[in-house]
């Protein structure tokens, strides 16, 4: 049921009380934009060049003919005899890179927010789940709440993020904002829902990764 929980020994989950059950874990190297690829080794994505990085997966075996067989141990299929494959599968919370070059961070909700600013003046908002899908929730509202002030002490701000048609994020304006500069961020995922801070320290402007061309 919350399969975000996991403990090193037999028990109840926390949450819910049920009966908490095996499950193998594996730290591997996977792409952030093809999260299907999956190696032992660091490399570059075989499809769109992106550097991979480390995330944990759940690892099982299942028969390639039978695919209702599914077991955390290697052995052959009850059915049919055949070597089961292994098999690796996304996690909750099992990476939390981030994925633009700027700052990834979990909100109490179990969602993750990440801020980039990739040039002057200009500051990116990311909303991911619990899977770090992208996404984005209804009723989403993110704001900048403060920003660098004289002698570095905050300033109270109120700059929303808008939409950016197409491109799957927010983006915030604030013209000659200096290097290095602290915002603090206010997000409000879902109507009705509370807001969440985040505070965003920039020493030099986010580096999207690169891969080959038209993988972004």
């Amino acid at each position: 049921m919350h399969a975000e929980v996991v403990d090193d020994k037999p028990g109840k989950c926390p949450i819910c009380s049920m009966t908490l059950v095996p499950v193998r874990l594996d730290l591997v190297w996977s792409c952030q934009l093809h999260l299907d690829v999956t190696a032992m080794e660091p490399g570059r994505c075989r499809i769109c060049g992106r550097d991979l990085v480390r995330i944990i997966k759940a690892v099982s075996f299942s028969c390639p003919v039978h695919r209702k067989i599914d077991s955390i141990d290697p052995g052959k299929c009850s059915i049919c005899g055949r070597t089961l494959k292994i098999k690796y599968s996304l996690r909750p919370h099992g990476d939390h890179n981030p994925k633009h070059g700027g700052f990834f961070i979990m909100a109490s909700n179990n969602w993750h927010v990440e801020v980039t600013h990739p040039a002057a003046g200009i500051f990116r908002l990311y909303i991911y789940d619990n899977y770090s899908k992208p996404f984005t929730p209804a009723g989403l509202q993110a704001r900048i709440i403060e920003l660098p002030g004289a002698q570095g002490k905050p300033t109270p701000a109120a700059i929303a993020f808008k939409p950016a048609p197409t491109r799957g994020y927010l983006e915030a304006r604030v013209p000659q904002l200096a290097l290095p500069a602290t915002i603090a961020v206010k997000v409000r995922f879902q109507a009705n829902d509370q807001e969440y801070r985040f505070d965003f320290p920039f020493i030099d402007y986010s580096q999207e990764p690169r891969g080959r061309a038209g993988s972004q």
